[in-house]
């Protein structure tokens, strides 16, 4: 019997805003999520620091977050770039607008923090696509 398949989903994680210092979307929820891919809009860079996408998990516990993915690229520039994370275990190098490609599981809650490299500032929204 084949697996039941679930509709990809698009959310606004951050809208865009200037901001000088990093900013966390609210806490997500998906049970069957497989892939991510982060969009970040940049329409106004001031500084040379840069910005980056991490994906962070959440220990059941304590309620910390911890970051999965480490934080390797970044973005001094306006335009829209794309950070990827999938469960494959199959990487793809990066190109073009993509920026990172992680290979991790998913988690059932998740958020997505952008970090700032400086204090400067700069004017960005985060959006994300979730497969299943």
């Amino acid at each position: 019997r084949p697996m039941a398949s679930f509709p990809n989903v698009s959310r606004i994680l951050l809208k865009s805003a200037m901001r000088n210092a990093a900013a966390t979307s609210a806490l997500q929820q998906d049970m069957a999520a497989t892939f991510l891919r982060f969009y970040l809009n940049v329409t106004a860079a001031s500084g040379s620091g840069g910005l980056q996408v991490v994906l962070r998990g959440y220990d059941k516990v304590s309620g910390k977050a911890v970051e999965l993915t480490q934080a390797v690229a970044s973005v001094t520039t306006t335009g829209t770039w794309v950070w990827e994370v999938n469960s494959s275990n199959v990487p793809s190098n990066p190109f073009g607008s993509v920026k990172q490609v992680d290979c991790r599981s998913i988690p059932y809650q998740w958020d997505a923090i952008v970090k700032h490299l400086d204090s400067s500032s700069y004017t960005y929204s985060l959006s994300v696509e979730i497969s299943s």
